[in-house]
């Protein structure tokens, strides 16, 4: 649970970035989206969701 909040937290973060540095919307909504994927354990095979 923790591991999803901080996800969510470090996405919000990245967009903000991208933001700021001048990207298009998108391509910080895309960013975000990819961390949040990556930071959220999926409990799928190999990966270790505790």
């Amino acid at each position: 649970m923790i591991s999803a909040v901080i996800a969510v937290l470090v996405a919000a973060l990245v967009y903000a970035l991208c933001i700021a540095v001048g990207l298009p919307s998108i391509v910080g909504i895309v960013a975000a989206v990819l961390v949040l994927l990556g930071g959220i354990p999926t409990g799928a095979y190999g990966r270790r969701g505790v």
